[in-house]
């Protein structure tokens, strides 16, 4: 048993093996009652020593999937998890900070997955953070506010910059990281007043990138709109008559305004998402408000996004099933507009001279619109901002991921951020490698505010003039920058007009 003192009191950890662990340590009252869509409000203190061995709640899971958590689910989850290796005050070892994604509807930073003790063996400290999900942490009304979610992240970044000298960090080196929503959350804060001071470096993967060039990007409208429509389900006027209404029914009202259900004949992608940071010009205002000048970024996509998200659960239970049976030449064409807009007919006839499936075609298509063109106008939009940014392309393919079909899905690269490849027969030797690599790169980033290779060559930082990037596929390294014909076709969608 290990006890260190904090604000609030006195805390017992646990090890795991030569990692000291803290879990469950409250950086923030109960979001319940009458703090049920309020602002983060300060912890409690307690008397005593407060046990600090076991993960606190998850958040409330709106849409159950194979994200979702196990254990025990509450509204009362602001809970943040702590790994290193020394509680000396003196070490300044550098802090990352991780935000977990599940596109703001489900996920836990108390999953496996996501497990800091590796990553802290690399001497830094790790702190995981529970945020509010759904409706519970992004309900948007003009009378009570909304982003209550944003609040909880700057809460827990709050209690980091008061505390994490006990457990071996440097509050003036804080990494705030983050995969899908968890990045979404990264590109908030530098938006978020509030937050300014807090964090010293992000690492944005596989979201919070620039609108969509073409689809509807979720805003403050939409999400008003589906508040509202949230009310009336559950026949309330008022914020505080909703209150009332028990977890449950609002769970299940959250989800059916969520935005998981696409339009007919459509496959559902991220664009749908309602419950999101929005800008408010309160919580978050415009022109990155929360982002100091030195405060370089790091940011990335893996090669194969779409694959997390179109591949049919059907196929794990039936393999029989072939993705190329489930989407057929009609559903990629009504995805090709979707996506593509006045781009979709050269889309369409792009794809038409390579021989590939419709579902291949349309993994690629979703991949370019959603992912890899905003990752582009958001280098280009860094750019102009004049702020330091490297560009990453997450592209190994595991053995497993392979023979599934899934490849360098969206999500792929966060178990070896982690160091957690626990899949028998999926990951093989060269994959522990590529972790390496990529803990390597992703450490030194926090460290230096430059992510290197193993051989200790810098990333190139990104130049629109001359564009280079970090490729992590069976081994690390720059490349020139290179952009698909679809991702080409939906980045000259976004400029059609401008004259860029």
């Amino acid at each position: 048993m290990t006890n260190v003192r904090v604000e609030q009191g006195s805390l017992a950890g646990g090890h795991a093996g030569d990692v000291l662990r803290f879990l469950g340590v409250p950086f923030a009252a109960p979001p319940v009652g009458p703090l049920r869509w309020r602002a983060a409000a300060p912890p409690a203190p307690w008397d005593g020593v407060r046990a600090a061995r076991e993960f606190g709640n998850a958040p409330i899971q709106t849409a159950v999937t194979s994200h979702t958590p196990g254990g025990k689910q509450s509204e009362d989850c602001l809970y943040l998890n702590i790994w290193t290796t020394t509680l000396d005050r003196g070490a300044r070892q550098p802090v990352m900070f991780w935000i977990h994604g599940g596109g703001f509807l489900n996920g836990a930073s108390s999953m496996p997955i996501y497990d800091g003790a590796e990553l802290a063996r690399r001497g830094v400290t790790v702190v995981s953070v529970e945020y509010r999900l759904g409706a519970f942490g992004f309900l948007t009304d003009p009378d009570n506010g909304t982003n209550f979610a944003v609040t909880d992240w700057v809460a827990g970044l709050s209690w980091v910059a008061a505390n994490i000298e006990a457990f071996g960090g440097d509050a003036a080196n804080v990494t705030v990281f983050g995969q899908s929503a968890g990045a979404a959350a990264v590109r908030a804060l530098l938006s978020t007043p509030s937050a300014r001071g807090l964090f010293h470096r992000g690492i944005i993967q596989s979201a919070g990138f620039d609108d969509y060039a073409v689809v509807p990007s979720p805003s403050y409208e939409r999400a008003a709109a589906a508040s509202a429509r949230l009310l009336a389900r559950l026949s309330c006027r008022t914020v505080e008559d909703l209150r009332q209404v028990p977890t449950e029914r609002v769970r299940a009202a959250s989800l059916e305004e969520s935005g998981v259900f696409p339009p007919p004949g459509q496959v559902h992608t991220p664009a749908n998402l309602v419950w999101y940071p929005v800008l408010d010009s309160d919580v978050i205002a415009a022109d990155f408000a929360g982002w100091p000048d030195d405060v370089p970024v790091m940011l990335g996509c893996t090669e194969d996004e779409a694959r997390m998200f179109i591949t049919p659960t059907a196929l794990y239970a039936h393999p029989e099933i072939r993705p190329e049976d489930a989407y057929t030449p009609a559903t990629l064409a009504q995805m090709a507009w979707a996506l593509g807009g006045a781009a979709a007919d050269d889309v369409l006839r792009h794809f038409a001279g390579t021989g590939q499936t419709p579902y291949q075609a349309l993994a690629e298509v979703y991949t370019a619109a959603v992912w890899h063109e905003p990752a582009l106008a958001t280098l280009n939009t860094f750019t102009r901002a004049a702020r330091t940014s490297y560009y990453y392309r997450f592209a190994r393919i595991a053995p497993g991921a392979s023979e599934t079909g899934t490849l360098a899905c969206h999500a792929s690269e966060n178990p070896y951020l982690f160091g957690t490849l626990r899949r028998p027969g999926f990951y093989d030797e060269a994959d522990v490698e590529v972790s390496h690599a990529v803990q390597h790169a992703w450490t030194e980033f926090a460290r230096t505010g430059i992510p290197r290779h193993r051989d200790g060559a810098a990333w190139p930082r990104y130049d629109q003039a001359d564009p280079k990037l970090a490729v992590i596929a069976d081994r690390a390294e720059s490349r020139a920058l290179t952009v698909s014909p679809v991702t080409a076709l939906i980045h000259a969608q976004r400029h059609a007009g401008t004259g860029r």
